[in-house]
């Protein structure tokens, strides 16, 4: 499929099978996530950071969601970037029968989370802060929350990628629930001080 275009509208008829319970990776069947609380369970952070980065093509999009889901699940072994990259060849050998639907089913249950998070951690800049340039930290985003887990929990970048991914978003609604009682409380004595002059 990927070497020839006359099977890329094949894409809209393999959406429409259904999302089997399990794929078959090494030969053993592995359950596929039904829900996005089901898949966050079994991430770690550097999974969440992996998953979510920007693939050029729809290929490269199905390699990177059933790579950084599947990898530590099949090998047993620890999160690592560089090793889930290599893993693809494991999923390169399946029918793209079997992987089209629980891509994609992965993908939605990613864009489930991606909505949760921004519920959850979004808050929209105060005018001080756009006209600071807050938008210039943008492009730092991953690092600056890897940096802030660190801090907040006190240990290395590395124990950070390997650490539950609901326990960092978890950390990180505690500091943005810390941030909105600040800015409250500040308003409050604002108020306070102008009312007692």
């Amino acid at each position: 499929m990927m070497r020839d275009s006359n099977l890329l509208s094949l894409s809209d008829d393999l959406i429409q099978l259904p999302v089997p319970s399990s794929i078959r990776i090494k030969g053993k069947d592995y359950p596929v996530p039904e829900t996005s609380d089901e898949f966050c369970r079994n991430l770690v952070y550097g999974q969440r950071l992996f998953i979510a980065r920007k693939e050029d093509n729809d290929f490269g999009v199905i390699l990177r969601v059933l790579d950084g889901y599947y990898y530590p699940i099949v090998t047993v072994n620890k999160w690592d970037d560089d090793r889930a990259l290599l893993f693809g060849k494991y999923i390169l050998n399946l029918s793209v029968i079997q992987i089209y639907p629980v891509a994609m089913h992965i993908v939605n249950l990613i864009s489930e989370v991606a909505d949760r998070e921004q519920r959850l951690l979004h808050r929209e800049p105060s005018k001080i802060e756009l006209a600071a340039g807050i938008e210039r930290l943008n492009p730092f985003t991953e690092l600056l929350s890897l940096d802030f887990l660190r801090d907040a929990m006190k240990i290395t970048v590395p124990e950070v990628i390997q650490t539950p991914y609901n326990e960092c978003l978890v950390r990180f609604m505690i500091a943005k629930e810390q941030a909105d009682f600040q800015d409250r409380y500040i308003e409050l004595v604002k108020e306070e001080s102008k009312l007692k002059t």
